[in-house]
């Protein structure tokens, strides 16, 4: 098996004969269902890692198999990356919590994001608490604050509309 890097996103995979045998695959049986294939898959992406630094990193992964005249089957690997990795957008989320400390605690979550927070305000509403903030970032920033709030709480379906007309604000803070 010989891997090249042809860029930092595609590499060229040339799959001999031998190898096939020793995977149990061909041209004709490569597909994802097949369990060999996603196996010999398995070992070109770790190979690759080690051999040429290729790593996705979360990113999508397209296949492209050619049949060689000796035999061989090329493959080529390329990482589609998402068109808004680097854009920033506004995201807006409610999180209710059961106790004032779950809350409290979840604020200190969002002081390491605070040069991103364009918005975070605290309500009391119904005997529960409730945070709205919005955060300027890429998604994938947006989804490990996520994942860290909601350590706290849960995503709560109530607007900021609402909270503002019909909840008791505690806490109000415009970035």
């Amino acid at each position: 098996m010989l891997i090249e890097q042809l860029d930092e996103n595609k590499i060229k995979v040339t799959v001999d004969t031998s190898d096939q045998e020793e995977y149990g695959v061909t041209y004709e049986s490569m597909t994802y269902s097949d369990l060999n294939t996603r196996k010999l898959c398995e070992c070109i992406m770790e190979r690759a890692k080690d051999e040429v630094g290729f790593n996705i990193n979360g990113a999508k992964l397209l296949v492209e198999a050619r049949k060689g005249m000796d035999g061989s089957v090329t493959l080529f690997l390329s990482k589609l990356l998402s068109s808004d990795d680097g854009k920033e957008e506004l995201y807006g989320q409610t999180v209710v919590f059961k106790t004032f400390d779950d809350l409290c605690d979840c604020n200190k979550v969002l002081n390491n994001y605070c040069e991103k927070m364009t918005v975070t305000d605290s309500y009391v509403f119904l005997e529960k608490y409730y945070l709205y903030f919005e955060i300027l970032c890429r998604k994938k920033q947006a989804s490990e604050l996520l994942r860290s709030v909601l350590e706290y709480g849960d995503k709560s379906d109530l607007s900021h509309e609402i909270l503002n007309e019909h909840g008791l604000k505690i806490f109000s803070k415009q970035y």
